[in-house]
C-alpha cells in the first residue's frame, strides 16, 4: 500500500513537470522574475527618500563594490535570459518559420525602446507645456496599458483594435506635445538613454542573436558570452573611440556587450534546465546550476585583482563592469537554486502566491508603482499642493515604510489584474 502511494506521488509529480515542460512556464523563474520586480520597485520608491543609508541605494560610479539595491536589474536580465529556450526555444521547435520569430523579436524590442524612451523623457518633462506634466505621464502609462495589454476574450473592451488605435494616436500626440527642461525646438523628446526597459530590450536583442544560432551548443552558448565579455573591454580599451557617435548612441560597451552576456548566460542555464526537465533529473539540474555559480565567481573574482590596472575591472553597476555582471550572476543562481528547491521540487509554492503572479506580468508591475505616484500628485493640485505620498517620503522612518507598501502593494496588484486578465506583454 505505501509503495503504490509512492508511485501514484511520483506519476503526479512527473506530470507536473511534463505540463510545465509543455506550458513554457517554470514557477521558480515566475517567483525570482516576480521577486526581482519588487525590489526593483522597493528600491525606485526609496531613492525619493531623505536620510537613505548608502548600503540601501547604489553605488556610487567609480567606487570599487556594490550593494544589494545593484544585484536587481542584472538579477532581471539573468531571469530574461533563463526564460528565452522557454520562449524563444519553444517557437522554434514548433515549427514556428524564422521570418515570424524574428518579427516577434523586433516588435518586443521595439516596444521596450520606446516605453523606455518615453519614461525617461517623462522624467525630464517641464512644467511649461500645455499639459500639466503629471497628467501627460499618467496619460502615457494609461495608453501603454491599453496598447500592449494581453487577453483572449475577444469581447474584452480594451482588446478592441479600435481602443489600441486611439491609445496609438494618443501616444503619438503626447510625443508632440511633450516639453523638456531647458528644450527650444519643435520637437523636444531626447533619448537621452534608453532606460531601463531600453537596456532590457538591446540586450534581449543581442542575446537572441547568439541563442537562436546556436541553441543546442551550450558550449557555443558560453564561448558567446566570453565574447561579449570581451567586446565590453575592447569597447572600454578604446575599440570605438573613432567612432563617438556609436558609442554615445547607445553605449555599446554595456547595452551590447556585458548586459547582453549576463542574458545569454541565463539562456545557458535556461537551456540546461529545459533539457534536464524532460529527464525529470531535478539534482542534475541543481549541480549543474551550482557549477555554473561557481565557475562565474570564481572568474569575476579573477578578474577583479585587475582593478589596479583600469577601472573596467572594478565592481560597478553604473559602468557596467564584468566583475559585477559575473557576481550579480552568480548571486541570482543562488536565489534561483533555493525557489527552484522549494518551489518545484518540495512544491512549497504557497510561499509565493504575491510574487508569483507578478512575474507573469512584470511589465505591469513595473509600470504601476510610478503612475500610482503620478496620481498622488496629481491629485494634490485638489488639496492645495499637499501630496501625502511626498510628505511619508520627508522621513526616512515613513519613506522606507512607504516603500515597503508600494513595493508589496503594487506586485500583489500587478498579480491580481493578470489572474483577472489583464495583462501586459510586448
Amino acid at each position: 500500500m505505501g509503495n503504490s502511494t509512492l508511485i501514484e506521488a511520483e506519476i503526479i509529480r512527473s506530470n507536473m513537470d511534463i505540463q510545465k515542460i509543455k506550458t513554457g512556464r517554470i514557477k521558480s523563474i515566475d517567483i525570482v522574475r516576480g521577486f526581482t520586480i519588487m525590489v526593483m520597485i522597493f528600491v525606485n520608491d526609496l531613492a525619493g527618500v531623505v536620510n537613505v543609508p548608502a548600503w540601501m541605494k547604489h553605488a556610487p560610479t567609480m567606487h570599487d563594490g556594490m550593494t544589494f539595491v545593484d544585484w536587481v536589474f542584472p538579477g532581471f536580465l539573468f531571469i530574461v535570459g533563463m526564460s528565452i529556450p522557454f520562449s524563444i526555444g519553444r517557437r522554434i521547435e514548433k515549427g514556428e518559420s524564422q521570418l515570424s520569430i524574428w518579427k516577434h523579436i523586433l516588435i518586443r524590442v521595439t516596444g521596450l525602446l520606446l516605453l523606455g524612451v518615453y519614461m525617461v523623457n517623462g522624467d525630464r518633462i517641464s512644467d511649461q507645456g500645455i499639459l500639466n506634466p503629471h497628467l501627460w505621464i499618467i496619460l502615457m502609462y494609461v495608453f501603454v496599458i491599453i496598447i500592449w495589454n494581453r487577453n483572449n476574450n475577444p469581447d474584452y473592451f480594451l482588446s478592441r483594435k479600435w481602443i489600441k488605435y486611439i491609445a496609438a494616436g494618443g501616444l503619438i500626440i503626447l510625443f508632440f506635445l511633450f516639453k523638456g527642461e531647458h528644450q527650444t525646438a519643435l520637437i523636444q523628446m531626447r533619448p537621452y538613454w534608453w532606460g531601463i526597459l531600453g537596456l532590457i530590450g538591446w540586450g534581449y536583442l543581442g542575446a537572441c542573436l547568439f541563442y537562436i544560432p546556436l541553441r543546442k551548443n551550450q558550449v557555443g552558448l558560453l564561448g558567446g558570452v566570453v565574447l561579449l565579455y570581451c567586446f565590453y573591454m575592447a569597447v572600454e580599451a578604446g575599440l570605438l573611440d573613432n567612432f563617438p557617435f556609436i558609442e554615445n548612441f547607445m553605449n555599446v560597451s554595456y547595452t551590447l556587450g556585458s548586459h547582453t552576456a549576463i542574458i545569454l548566460t541565463g539562456a545557458i542555464l535556461g537551456n540546461q534546465l529545459r533539457e534536464n526537465l524532460k529527464n525529470l533529473v531535478h539534482t542534475k539540474i541543481l549541480k549543474w546550476a551550482f557549477g555554473l555559480s561557481i565557475f562565474l565567481l570564481i572568474a569575476g573574482l579573477f578578474l577583479h585583482q585587475l582593478n589596479k590596472f583600469d577601472k573596467m575591472f572594478i565592481i560597478s553597476k553604473n559602468l557596467g563592469t564584468v566583475p559585477w555582471c559575473l557576481l550579480s550572476s552568480t548571486f541570482t543562481i543562488w536565489i534561483w537554486i533555493a525557489v527552484y528547491w522549494l518551489v518545484d521540487m518540495k512544491n512549497f509554492s504557497s510561499w509565493f502566491k504575491i510574487i508569483e503572479p507578478a512575474g507573469k506580468n512584470p511589465l505591469f508591475a513595473y509600470i504601476l508603482a510610478p503612475l500610482v505616484v503620478e496620481l498622488f500628485a496629481l491629485s494634490a493640485l485638489a488639496f492645495n499642493g499637499f501630496d501625502i505620498y511626498s510628505w511619508f517620503g520627508e522621513s526616512f522612518i515613513t519613506g522606507l515604510l512607504r516603500a515597503v507598501f508600494i513595493a508589496f502593494s503594487m506586485t500583489w496588484l500587478a498579480g491580481y489584474l493578470s489572474e483577472k486578465g489583464l495583462r501586459l506583454r510586448l
